[in-house]
């Protein structure tokens, strides 16, 4: 089961690129609140606001959407492939989301701010 934790961004470097969403890929740059992934202490990445308000049912689909589009970009699927480590982090990834029940009310909320902001 996944948790999210926030943090709050570096304030000398508002204007920074964002970092890329675990979920989708999508840079994000963080206004308020960032939120990160984690599997117990195991850091898995940010997560952006709209995979947040996805649920974690949305969110392991825009993984399955990322792995489907790497085995279109590819010719064939070899077991090469199948054992990169690019692969199977995803792939476990997207399992893990599958067995969150949900994102904490707390995360929801900040997300919602987060998008909010951007307006």
């Amino acid at each position: 089961m996944l948790r999210i934790r926030f943090f709050h961004p570096d304030p000398e470097n508002r204007h920074a690129q964002g970092s890329e969403c675990a979920c989708c890929g999508v840079r994000n740059a963080v206004k308020r609140r960032g939120m990160k992934l984690f599997d117990g202490d195991e850091l898995e990445g940010e997560i952006c606001p709209e995979c947040v308000l996805a649920g974690p049912a949305g969110a392991a689909g825009k993984v399955r959407e990322r792995l489907g589009a790497m085995v279109r970009n590819e010719v064939a699927l070899d077991e090469e492939m199948k054992h990169t480590s690019w692969f199977r982090l995803l792939s476990r990834r997207a399992r893990l989301l599958e067995k969150t029940p949900s994102f904490s009310l707390a995360s929801r909320l900040a997300a919602v701010r987060e998008t909010r902001e951007r307006r």
